[in-house]
């Protein structure tokens, strides 16, 4: 009897599983229906593991710069590098190879690293030239940056500068001699920057503690320091206003840099750029003083001062290709002693041939007028005229 009621069950069973099998059947099919199979593929959801390391945005980007010259100069006993001889025997014409310039720059997240190396300089004294940029950069937020390493301390118009986007054929006497003396060039130390553009202030702020004593050094020569402040305002849409100061010691008296610039830039037309540089620098002459054989002397009678101004005036000729002429005069004065120097006039005109907004070709000819008050023989410190070809290529 057990057997009979077990088999009368079975038919029930069979019937009832054979209708759940054929209304999930038919669920199936209507999901398949509403959700078909993409034609794109789709990408995988991030795993949890992903998600962590999602702030680890990196980039890696690479450039080069080179630049060379031919130079003849027009004045009988000088050389192409403007020292004069009164036997002749420097070269009056010739190549020279300015840079040839590596960059590498790392971005990971709010983190930058860079390096620039200049290949050119391995002809002259590799240990103190090659290493130009070595500094490491984290962004905080607009308002607050911290830069550690090797660079160019902010302490002016031509620290911001970066070679290839010169508005001249080189950078001014004004910066190589302020350079020489631990304000400005590359210098190794520490800095902090940042807008307050975000608050609708158009004021930004530098300031840089540097050793002063130049770059590649395997550590300071003394305990002083130099410190820079810059602030740049934007008094209007085209017209930035720049101040500078710098304060340290050396060799127990007090030494400083002071200095005020002035930059505006206006689109005439689609075609037509107008931009003015000026820049007025006053600061202590630290190499001067350190060669002056006199034994009790005072920092305050060695200082050094220099103003320039350069306008410059572009025509596109072809926006597509991004050609153009691009018209320069630069004008310099700059005393290396103020009470007693030998004051530099230079008048520096040039006329180029540019591919691409941001230089990535450039053709200039190049004038040098340069005038001392005083000619001293056998030295840079004597006039002299010389006409350049220069080339720019960056990749």
């Amino acid at each position: 009897m057990f057997y009979v009621i077990k088999k009368s069950l079975l038919i029930p069973m069979a019937l009832f599983t054979s209708l759940c099998y054929s209304q999930s059947a038919v669920v199936d099919s209507l999901k398949k229906a509403e959700n078909p199979i993409p034609l794109v593929p789709q990408k995988e959801a991030p795993r949890q593991e992903d998600k962590k390391v999602d702030f680890l945005n990196k980039k890696v980007s690479y450039a080069m710069l080179l630049v060379g010259d031919y130079a003849n100069t027009l004045s009988s006993n000088v050389d192409i590098n403007g020292n004069h001889t009164t036997d002749a025997s420097g070269s009056s014409n010739g190549f020279y190879l300015r840079y040839a310039r590596l960059q590498a720059k790392f971005d990971i997240s709010k983190m930058t690293a860079q390096i620039l190396v200049n290949l050119a300089d391995f002809k002259n004294n590799p240990q103190t030239r090659v290493l130009e940029l070595a500094n490491l950069k984290y962004k905080f937020n607009s308002y607050f940056t911290v830069q550690v390493g090797q660079f160019r301390p902010y302490f002016g118009l031509e620290d911001l500068y970066p070679a290839d986007i010169l508005k001249s054929f080189n950078w001014s006497n004004q910066y190589t001699l302020f350079g020489n003396n631990g304000w400005q060039s590359f210098q190794i130390g520490a800095a902090v920057f940042g807008s307050l553009s975000d608050k609708k202030i158009p004021l930004k702020y530098y300031y840089s503690f540097v050793n002063g004593n130049g770059k590649n050094q395997l550590g300071d020569n003394n305990n002083a320091k130099n410190h820079m402040f810059r602030l740049e305002y934007k008094l209007t849409k085209h017209l930035n206003l720049g101040t500078n100061a710098g304060f340290s010691r050396f060799d127990g008296q007090s030494s400083s840099a002071y200095g005020a610039d002035i930059q505006f830039e206006k689109k005439l037309s689609p075609n037509w750029y107008f931009a003015i540089d000026t820049e007025y620098k006053r600061g202590s002459n630290l190499t001067a003083y350190s060669a002056s054989k006199l034994i009790s002397k005072d920092l305050n009678n060695y200082e050094m001062q220099g103003v320039y101004v350069i306008p410059m005036i572009r025509k596109i000729i072809d926006t597509q290709k991004r050609t153009g002429l691009e018209f320069s005069f630069r004008y310099e004065y700059l005393e290396n002693l103020v009470k007693d120097g030998n004051p530099l006039r230079m008048y520096t005109p040039m006329a180029s041939y540019i591919l691409g907004e941001d230089y990535a070709g450039k053709l200039s000819l190049v004038g040098l007028f340069v005038d001392y008050n005083t000619n001293v023989a056998n030295s840079t410190q004597y006039d002299y005229n010389q006409i350049l070809l220069q080339y720019q290529i960056r990749f």
